[in-house]
């Protein structure tokens, strides 16, 4: 049987442009190749975790205009379920992806309050092996949390640059970027500050550190492993495609150091191709 997965959070459309340099003040340059796709952080994990062969729902919300539609036929395509994406009377969410080589910076649409909460699709967190998320709202993943206990639905959470110290009381698994977490704390060992916060929580945290690899955190121990050196394309998607790798893994029963090494294996097959999947 098919093990499934949900995954709950953002989608929204990238603009991905590959470049030999980023442009200096007053500086047009033309882009080496372009692409236009389906992209967000949750959806990335949901096309990589289908890929790999899961049953995949895709749960979250898109705007009913062409950059939408293209991110969810994009889903379709590459076999998610999205009868849990809701479509609503408002823009889409986008993403400018700059790919400069061994190097990304992304710049966001502004952020809106769309009519839609975590709780539209409730229904679906309950009736799956595993729950993944960007969404992280304590009080609702509680909930989702107690509500699938009798699936035992097991949860994982990609923190995208935030942190709440609750999360890891609540979630089985956490992701999060080396960079982004030590902005978020002003700390320039994130990883020192985690394994003395919360080196002997149950819960397993998976910090990624780009070229350097992976740091594992929980449980009373600390594991580091090394990634494939590679020549990147694009470094987009690469910590979503590794989530993805991880917990494939962890389904299929591997322990947390194999799941990293999936997760840095299919991280980069990522960074080999423009775009983030």
């Amino acid at each position: 049987m098919r093990r499934r997965v949900c995954c709950l959070g953002s989608i929204n459309a990238d603009v991905t442009l590959r470049l030999d340099r980023l442009p200096q003040q007053h500086e047009k340059i033309e882009a080496q190749q372009v692409r236009v796709g389906g992209g967000g952080s949750a959806a990335n994990t949901a096309v990589w975790l289908s890929r790999q062969g899961l049953s995949v729902m895709m749960s979250g919300w898109i705007g009913e205009d062409a950059l939408g539609m293209l991110a969810l036929s994009d889903l379709r395509a590459n076999g998610v379920d999205t009868r849990a994406v809701k479509l609503l009377p408002v823009a889409s969410p986008i993403a400018v992806c700059l790919a400069p080589p061994d190097d990304k910076r992304i710049i966001i649409s502004p952020i809106i309050e769309a009519p839609w909460t975590p709780y539209d699709c409730a229904d679906a967190y309950v009736t799956v092996d595993w729950l993944h998320t960007t969404v992280c709202e304590a009080d609702f993943l509680s909930e989702a949390k107690s509500a699938s206990r009798e699936q035992g639905t097991v949860l994982s959470v990609e923190l995208d640059g935030r942190y709440d110290p609750a999360l890891a009381n609540i979630a089985d698994y956490l992701f999060t970027n080396s960079d982004e977490l030590a902005r978020k704390l002003g700390t320039d060992d994130p990883v020192g500050f985690l394994w003395d916060k919360h080196g002997a929580d149950p819960a397993t945290w998976f910090v990624t550190q780009g070229m350097h690899g992976v740091v594992v955190i929980g449980g009373g121990k600390t594991e580091t492993v090394s990634a494939l050196p590679i020549e990147a394309v694009d470094r987009t998607g690469g910590g979503d495609a590794f989530n993805a790798g991880a917990i494939a893994a962890l389904l299929s029963g591997a322990d947390r150091r194999s799941a990293a090494s999936a997760g840095l294996l299919l991280a980069a097959q990522a960074l080999r191709v423009l775009g983030a999947h």
